[in-house]
Parts: structure tokens; sequence; C-alpha cells
């Protein structure tokens, strides 16, 4: 960090030079912190009565606040009258006012001036910042927004324009050859962590089949479970393998903050690139490990990550609303997901 490198003085004469750098120094420091500034009417202002010379007595004139600003230029009053700024030298910076003449001691010196506060713009800024930081970071946790440490992660990883997001905080896929069943919906937790405008959906297919389709889907939340159908693709060809994408039927969509799902329909037993279970975002109400209700062949105890819905759609038409788990959707738990991906228009 740079510092001005101020020197011990010791008993030296002070001059002008010292003092300016000071006050630089405080311009700059004044700078960075945006300060806020105070308009105040009215203010008495006390004279200097200490002099040895009774001459010099009541002709400076000073008020509680210093840093006043010239601009907009404060307004000097003698008795409740405005006195002409020819008959004194304004020191603003310093709060003060020095009369060519000196003025009667019954004579009641007043100010109208915008001075510097003691509050900083940009310190309030961040204290807002950090206050909402940690409030999302509370709800998140709190209400299932993607599983406590895990879902604070996703939220310091920008989905920024032009990219696409999963369901986790990963911005790749980090597994691959994840078969995903035919005839069959999975469908898994986003969150936006700011309002969002989607164009897109995807998905990388690392085993591909003849006549192999996809289509994807996302839902809002209904109290971490999928509610009703917000938008879906078209259906996209997957009868090779890599990386696949498709337009939403009904255009762009805009998400506002919050938890989300999105889904992927396949016609086939595809096998597609996805998410390990390390970094996603765990399914909020998912019933506890061993449950019935959970669709894992092998007892793999590392959390449900989604949702199976297995039924066979007329050309992949998804419901409007998602059915209720048990009423066909089973929760998935899987030590790999084969994971959509949707994209934030560019």
């Amino acid at each position: 960090m740079a510092k001005t490198p101020f020197k011990k003085l010791g008993s030296v004469e002070i001059l002008s030079a010292h003092l300016n750098g000071i006050q630089h120094a405080v311009n700059n420091m004044e700078d960075v912190l945006g300060m806020k500034t105070a308009p105040k009417t009215g203010v008495q202002l006390l004279p200097y009565t200490d002099m040895p010379d009774p001459g010099l007595r009541y002709r400076i004139y000073e008020g509680p606040d210093n840093n006043w600003l010239y601009d907009p230029e404060p307004v000097i009053k003698r008795n409740g009258q405005i006195v002409s700024p020819s008959e004194y030298e304004l020191q603003a910076e310093y709060g003060a006012v020095v009369f060519h003449v000196q003025q009667q001691a019954s004579d009641v010196i007043t100010a109208d001036y915008t001075h510097i506060t003691n509050q900083s713009a940009k310190m309030e800024q961040v204290d807002s910042q950090h206050a909402a930081l940690e409030a999302r970071v509370v709800a998140l946790e709190q209400n299932g927004g993607g599983g406590g440490g895990s879902s604070f992660l996703a939220y310091l990883v920008k989905h920024y324009p032009g990219t696409y997001r999963s369901h986790g905080i990963s911005p790749q896929n980090n597994a691959t050859g994840v078969a995903v069943l035919a005839n069959s919906i999975d469908i898994f937790p986003f969150v936006a962590h700011e309002t969002i405008i989607c164009d897109m959906m995807g998905g990388q297919v690392s085993a591909a089949v003849s006549g192999g389709l996809t289509s994807f889907a996302v839902y809002t939340d209904n109290n971490g479970y999928p509610g009703t159908l917000i938008a879906q693709t078209g259906a996209v060809d997957c009868s090779t393998t890599g990386w696949k994408e498709v337009a939403f039927t009904t255009g762009p969509v805009m998400l506002q903050a919050g938890n989300y799902w999105i889904g992927r329909f396949c016609n086939a037993a595809l096998s597609f690139h996805g998410l390990s279970p390390a970094g996603i975002n765990p399914v909020p109400s998912a019933p506890p490990l061993g449950s019935d209700n959970i669709n894992n062949s092998n007892g793999l105890g590392a959390g449900v990550g989604g949702i199976r819905y297995s039924l066979a759609f007329d050309n992949g038409a998804f419901p409007e609303t998602f059915p209720a788990a048990g009423n066909g959707p089973q929760y998935l738990e899987r030590n790999a997901y084969g994971s959509p991906w949707i994209r934030r228009k560019p």
C-alpha cells in the first residue's frame, strides 16, 4: 500500500508547503470515502476576544463546524441582515470569517452554510452491500437455496451474460458419461442470484443414440419442490455426441432473483456430462436418506441432488404443474448427475 513519506519535522519553522501536503492528503481521503455534506442555517459564530490589542477583537468569527464548502457560497448575516462579502474574508475550510473592521460587541453574527460531515457515502454503500450479502447468505442457508456453504460459493460465481450455469457452483461439467433413463424427466434446483434473462438451455451428450431427442424446461420453486412450468425448449437431436443447445419455444424468459428448477427430458437412454454431488444445490424438500421415495439403487448416501419423473411424454411436452413426489416422481440420489444447463442471454 502506497503511503506519503511524511517525515518527523522536529523543531523547525512550519511552512505553508508542510500544511499543503497534509491538506492534499486529506482531500485524497475525502475523494476515496465520498464524504457526505449537510446544510445548516442561522448558526451563530463566536468572536475571538482574547487578543491583547482591543482593536483586533470582534473581527475573527468562528462556527462550531469546520470544512464548509465554497459552493454553495456561505451567507453571513449580522443581526439578521445579509452582510456583503466585501466586508470580510471567508475562510470556509476553517469555518471562519475575518471582518476587515471591528464589529460591535453586541452584534450577532450568523452563517448559512453547507459543510462536510463525518459520514461517508462510500462506507454506507459498503455497509449496505455487506448487510445485503449477509442477509442473502442467511436466506440461502435457511431456505434451502443451495445447501449452506455451497450456495454461498454459488453466489460468488457470477452468472455472466452469454454463459451457462447449472444446479451447482461449478461453471463447467466435472463428471462424464452419466447414464440417464429413457422417457424420463430429471429436474434439479437452480438459484438465480440476481434478475437474469435466459434464452437457451443445453447439455453435453457423451453417449448418443440414433433418434435420440432431448428437450429442456425451467420451473418455479414451490417450497423446495418443482412448481409450475415457466418455459420449455424445443427438442434437440442427440444422435451424435457433443454439446447440444436449443432455444426456449416462447423466446427468452426473465427470472427474478430466487429459486427455480431446471429439467431435461430424454426419449432414449443417453449419457451426459454433468456435476458430482460435491458442489451441487441439494433438493431442499428431500426426505431423510434411506426413505423409500429416494431413487438410489446403490445406497450412495451422498445426498439427494434431483428428482426423476419416469413417464413417456408426447413430443417431449413438460407438465404444466410438476406432479407431487410419490405420484410418479422420485427423489434422485446419484454419485453424478447428467446436468442440464441454462444460458443467460448475451
